[in-house]
């Protein structure tokens, strides 16, 4: 008989070797003391950015200097998400305008129960007609028998248009 294997087990090295990721914290190889350089106190070793040592202050503008005195500075360049995102601020910002208003038609849900869709749909086999045909007609007879309904459209219209 063969001996059992042992139970594999997952260490940290194991995973980010089998995703190809390096872990986010390092080890702490050493406990902190007062003679540890201050670069180690890193939030317990925590590593999300990924940069294995502290980010260096960015140049000031004294320490830029052109390769031509003449040639100007190439522009910064942008990255694909900040456009991505600029472009969709700019989407969002645009005012929208109804339906109506451009002369195109409203759209709306009309949720029914099982039974008034069953019979909605032999009608429409029936009559030969699309289940739209069918409510617009109807609807148009429901608001043909309301008084004041055309006056009131015509008033709200009015107000739209001013």
């Amino acid at each position: 008989m063969s001996e059992p294997k042992p139970l594999a087990s997952l260490s940290p090295s194991l995973l980010a070797r089998k995703g190809g990721a390096r872990p986010a914290m390092r080890p702490q190889l050493a406990p902190i003391t007062h003679e540890t350089p201050p670069h180690q106190f890193d939030d317990l070793g925590w590593n999300d950015m990924g940069h294995d040592h502290p980010a260096a202050p960015p140049p000031s503008v004294a320490d830029v200097v052109a390769l031509e005195p003449s040639a100007p500075l190439p522009p910064p360049v942008v990255p694909e998400v900040v456009r991505q995102q600029q472009a969709v601020a700019r989407r969002v910002a645009q005012p929208r305008k109804s339906a109506l208003e451009s002369g195109r038609r409203a759209a709306f849900t009309l949720r029914v129960d099982a039974d008034r869709h069953l019979k909605l749909r032999l009608a429409c086999a029936v009559r030969n007609r699309s289940a739209q045909q069918l409510v617009t007609e109807a609807l148009d007879r429901l608001l043909d028998e309301l008084p004041d309904i055309a006056a009131l459209a015509a008033q709200v219209a009015a107000k739209r248009r001013s």
